[in-house]
């Protein structure tokens, strides 16, 4: 089985270097012969991590390129299970979320994933029914595999981006300031950047949907730190929430301004982070009235 793995990974990297008119002399290092290379890509051994590494380097990909091309150019499994999630719940299939719920049992090696896997799916049922009943023991199973990783990957940010509607409001603030501190080492690089803004402002709007206006604030400080010029969406997404947070704290009914702003964004050619906007407005100043 090991022989198997190793011709299937050195055949990919073969495909890969000659694909970029590279030859084998042209990727040696140091600490990487051309013997080496030639025996891993003939399936005759593995490269140490360390010398996997400098080969992958050695082509000009990043590690994360080549793990994508090794799982066939697919998303990792747990993104393939939100998009089917994001399908069933834009439908406010419910049923359909219930058997994706039995169909995932025996998914995972390990339980603790699977129980996680579960809980995102059990938080979409809660979203759509919140009479569907979460247990406890299930939740604080939640918060304490959170609160014990210490550095965050997109793995634990899919997590908690997708289950904080089933956190208690001190969870929901007690996860997000230890997102804030454990995600820092990921954040140069793009994908995972792009993602723990989206957790910021998801995050953000439940916020102000439970009138934490405080611990919103110290959230969005923290997203501005992060954002630059290039990141319009955040940039756009945030500005209208500062306006909101406003509007709400003086007791105004006048949404004038915050529709006029949601124009402007549709206007310059956004149409449907518009409607995302108008979608959380309207989900936020119901709750208000109730």
């Amino acid at each position: 089985m090991k022989l198997e793995k190793s011709m299937q990974l050195g055949e990919l990297y073969r495909e890969l270097r000659i694909a970029r008119g590279l030859k084998l002399k042209d990727v040696a290092r140091e600490n990487l012969s051309v013997s080496q290379l030639s025996r891993f890509e003939n399936g005759q051994s593995m490269l140490a991590a360390d010398k996997l590494l400098i080969a992958i380097s050695g082509i000009h990909m990043t590690f994360s390129e080549f793990g994508h091309a090794i799982n066939n150019y697919q998303e990792p499994k747990y993104f393939q299970l939100s998009t089917k999630i994001a399908e069933l719940y834009n439908k406010q299939d419910i049923e359909g979320l219930k058997a994706l719920l039995e169909s995932e049992k025996g998914s995972e090696v390990f339980d603790v994933y699977e129980r996680l896997n579960g809980l995102i799916i059990k938080a979409y049922i809660y979203n759509l029914d919140p009479t569907y009943v979460i247990p406890e023991e299930e939740t604080n199973f939640l918060t304490s595999y959170l609160y014990e990783i210490e550095e965050w990957t997109e793995f634990e940010l899919f997590i908690f981006g997708n289950t904080m509607s089933i956190l208690s409001e001190s969870d929901l603030i007690f996860l997000g300031k230890a997102f804030v501190d454990r995600d820092k080492l990921y954040q140069s690089l793009t994908s995972h950047k792009k993602n723990a803004e989206v957790v910021f402002l998801n995050l953000i709007v439940l916020l102000v949907t439970y009138r934490k206006f405080y611990q919103a604030t110290y959230f969005i400080e923290s997203l501005e730190k992060i954002i630059t010029y290039q990141d319009m969406l955040a940039m756009t997404y945030l500005n209208f929430l500062k306006k909101l947070i406003a509007n709400l704290e003086d007791g105004t009914d006048d949404l004038s301004d915050l529709e006029h702003f949601i124009v402007c964004v549709e206007e310059i050619g956004n149409p449907l982070v518009a409607s995302y906007l108008k979608m959380n407005l309207l989900r936020i100043t119901n709750n208000s009235e109730k």
